[in-house]
């Protein structure tokens, strides 16, 4: 556990991506606190440390009811901390996801909205409003907490990195998603899905990544709430507007519409809205009280007025009066001190006309030097010579005049204009993407106005849209890149790199034009695939150029040029049938124009014919037919040539792998022939001991394991010695009946991997036993009932190996994709 002085830590309440809350006693005053401590690793990016000390000075400046206080902020060793308020009333929304009462979220949210309402006559805007950020205390109230990435509405501090915008994606107004300047109003956005979240149990907009929810919020519709709830749709519909005019313009506006709507619950206007938790709505106090009679500083300090001097005559009210007689004096006189009353009276009057009146009585006195620069000021501006260094520009003019006059009225007034005209160059130029003008003439207005909430929020413009611009310039070389590289579709490829430009800038022409290429380039690879008769990339191809751009005037063509293709595809595929067809009646079967090489030809370019595929599979029984033939006439060789041509046909026939093995007998029959003259009496004893081992082996069930040692290569083995062996030809002959009865005692005893042997064992001696797919089927079953079993009994190793088993048996048991679900869902 850290230790930070002066506090005891309790335990911890909480853990972030940028610091770690704890519950701790400060010591000092016996109180407890939240202590919010920096992760010491983020100290290495000064970003997040400056916004920890942004939230702690930010905090620190807001005293209010509804807005977490903040006592202490520190560093011990490596450690930043802020001691703050700790509320306990628990979280702002239920923990099983389950919607709150109507009245607990209208209060919520009204107390929050004078929280920003308070922030934002500060100058603040808190940018991350949020369910996490809004605490309760013991009594219900709420309280709004994390203002790390607030700005000062008027300040000029960037808190993003460059192409990034902070906050939290399902809690963004749409102005944010862009990365535009921002205000208070996009806090009352935020704080509008809370209460939809607050109402529902859920958010509004949801997808997979962050990008697409920020989308949602700029073109999505503003969500509908529940049918009983309908009569809140009309504040849901001004906190979520997509344009900012459209919402409430403070959070006193938003807090005082919520408190309507609570008078009226109270009132039964709503009943359908009542429950038992609405409360009686609160009339804000104390700080709030203060926050709506106390109207927000209006930034740009410089352009407003300044208090009126006129030299001496401010003096007056300063001067010193003649003081009363003491009072053992004043007390004989008192007609004396009612006369001196009145006077003071009327000279205060006096006074005070003459300093509300000065500038009145200035305008009276001549200044012929001072009306010749405003009127050539007020000329220069009308010309639009707005700033310059040759004593002819209006800026220059009018600071001349104040020079003469601090006080002048037409003078800052001038200047004003000369601002606000320059603001709105600044502006034109940023339209048009003129950032080296936009960024002067920003200058410019800056050192006139000096500063204020215009200039700032088109400073936060001109840097997001230097920003978006370096982007896409980026984005437009990689597009280009790609292009050149012909990657046109796809991850990395031009198309994506053009439409991330259009996302950011809907009409940027570079990207349209690159989006235009990349779509004649598809066109053209369309139209090579059709005349390569690549039906499938063609057909893909277009498919693609419809994404890219659906109205694009070569589909139509293209995709006439495939049904054309396809039609001609199809003709030359009968036509390649019947010729097979024909020449497997006449007998005709292999060489170049043989119906083997046809019917192939036809599966080629379509794998799934059924004509083809019969007709190979009746190649394959004419060809096997003439093998056994074949072999009935000891001709191996002939036999083999044509069970060659048969596995070119029907390469899983079960007929095909009989006949082969009837081949291989044959052969080892007459290479035992040769040697059959030269058995010796030490082979006849060798022949009786393997047989005798063999014999042995067929007792004990190993029919064909281990190799070398069982019953079948023993029985072969002999036979490799004298061909003709009457023994080793029964016990082989027995094989497969004992694997059978091996089988039954298998899947009896439980014993499926034993089981799956003895199958081996009756395809390894019988290759043709038609009954081997019953029993591969009956095993498959039996593995299936094991791996049920294994997931009830959470054994997902020993599930996996019995569900691939099953698979291998029978990869078509209907039982196979439920239990695979099931399994795949384990822990």
């Amino acid at each position: 556990m850290i230790e930070i002085p002066g506090y005891k830590i309790l335990r911890q309440l909480g853990r972030g991506g940028m610091a770690t809350v704890y519950l701790a006693m400060q010591e000092s005053v016996q109180r407890e606190v939240a202590l919010k401590v920096m992760s010491p690793s983020l100290l290495a990016d000064p970003d997040f440390g400056e916004r920890f000390l942004r939230e702690a000075r930010i905090a620190a400046k807001l005293h209010h009811r509804n807005v977490v206080g903040v006592h202490d902020v520190g560093r011990a060793g490596e450690y930043h901390y802020i001691a703050m308020e700790y509320l306990g009333g628990g979280a702002v929304l239920a923990k099983d996801g389950t919607p709150r009462s109507v009245g607990f979220a209208l209060r919520v949210t009204r107390e929050i909205a004078t929280a920003l309402n308070y922030a934002h006559a500060k100058g603040f805007v808190h940018r991350d409003v949020k369910p996490d950020n809004i605490l309760l205390r013991d009594d219900g109230s709420a309280a709004l907490t994390d203002f790390g990435i607030a700005r000062a509405s008027d300040s000029a501090t960037h808190m993003t990195r460059t192409g990034t915008v902070i906050g939290t994606p399902h809690y963004m107004s749409p102005e944010q998603a862009r990365g535009r300047a921002l205000d208070g109003r996009a806090d009352l956005y935020s704080l509008g899905i809370v209460l939809y979240e607050l109402l529902t149990g859920r958010v509004p907009f949801h997808a997979d990544d962050s990008l697409a929810v920020g989308i949602m919020h700029i073109t999505q519709p503003i969500p509908i709430l529940p049918e009983r709830l309908s009569a809140l749709q009309p504040l849901l519909n001004r906190l979520l507007a997509k344009h900012p005019e459209d919402r409430f313009q403070d959070g006193a506006a938003a807090a005082d519409a919520i408190e309507q709507i609570e008078l009226g619950i109270v009132q039964g206007d709503h009943p359908e809205l009542a429950d038992s938790s609405t409360p009686l709505p609160r009339r804000a106090g104390g700080d709030e009280a203060a926050t709506r009679a106390i109207p927000a500083t209006p930034p740009g300090g410089a352009r407003h007025r300044a208090e009126p001097s006129l030299g001496r005559l401010d003096d007056i009210a300063n001067a010193p009066m003649h003081r009363p007689l003491p009072h053992r004096v004043a007390a004989s006189r008192t007609g004396s001190r009612r006369w001196i009353f009145a006077a003071v009276v009327v000279v205060a009057i006096a006074v005070a006309s003459l300093w509300l009146f000065q500038s009145r009585l200035r305008g009276l006195l001549p200044n012929t030097e001072l009306n010749t620069l405003i009127a050539r000021g007020d000329k220069a501006l009308a010309e639009g010579r707005l700033v310059g260094n040759h004593n002819d520009s209006a800026r220059e003019l009018f600071q001349a005049a104040r020079t003469l006059d601090p006080d002048n009225d037409a003078a800052r007034a001038g200047l004003n204009k000369v601002g606000e005209r320059l603001i709105e160059q600044a502006r034109a130029a940023l339209t048009r993407n003129d950032f080296s003008t936009a960024q002067s003439d920003l200058d410019q207005a800056n050192e006139v106005l000096g500063g204020g909430k215009e200039v700032e929020d088109l400073k936060a413009a001109l840097h997001a849209a230097q920003t978006r611009n370096t982007a896409s310039a980026a984005l437009l070389a990689k597009g280009d890149a790609a292009l050149a590289s012909g990657k046109l579709v796809g991850r990395g490829s031009a198309a994506e790199a053009y439409q991330r430009v259009l996302d950011a800038d809907a009409t940027n022409a570079l990207a349209l034009n690159g989006l235009k290429k990349v779509a004649e380039a598809v066109a053209q690879q369309a139209r090579d695939a059709i005349a390569a008769n690549n039906v499938d990339q063609a057909n893909q191809l277009i498919a693609e150029l419809a994404q890219l751009s659906p109205n694009h005037p070569a589909i139509p063509e293209l995709r006439g040029a495939i049904a054309k293709l396809h039609a001609g595809q199809q003709q030359a595929l009968e036509d390649t049938l019947s010729r097979a067809e024909a020449q497997q009646r006449a007998g005709r079967i292999a060489g170049p124009d043989g119906a083997l090489a046809l019917f192939e030809s036809a599966l080629k370019s379509d794998p799934g014919n059924a004509r083809a595929k019969n007709g190979m599979a009746k190649l394959a029984q004419t060809l096997i037919a003439q093998a056994n033939a074949a072999l009935d006439d000891d001709n191996a060789t002939q036999a083999a040539a044509l069970l060659q041509q048969a596995a070119q046909a029907a390469p899983d026939s079960p007929a095909l792998r009989k006949a082969n093995a009837r081949l291989g007998d044959a052969r080892e029959r007459l290479e035992a022939a040769t040697r059959r003259a030269q058995i010796t009496p030490a082979d006849q004893a060798r022949i009786q001991q393997m047989l005798g081992q063999a014999d042995q082996a067929m007792t004990a069930g190993n029919l064909i394991l281990p190799p070398g040692d069982c019953a079948f290569d023993k029985y072969r083995a002999v036979l490799t010695i004298d061909a003709d062996n009457a023994a080793a030809m029964e016990g082989l002959a027995k094989i497969p009946a004992r694997a059978k009865e091996l089988f039954e005692q298998a899947i009896r005893n439980g014993m499926p991997n034993k089981a799956r042997a003895d199958i081996d064992a009756v395809s390894e001696s019988d290759p043709g036993d038609a009954s081997v797919p019953a029993m591969r089927d009956r095993l498959a079953d039996v593995f299936l009932d094991q791996t049920q079993s294994y997931i009830a009994q959470k054994r997902r190793a020993d599930a996996g190996r019995a569900l691939d088993a099953a698979r291998e048996l029978n990869p078509n048991n209907p039982r196979l994709a439920a239990l695979r679900a099931q399994f795949e869902s384990m822990p």
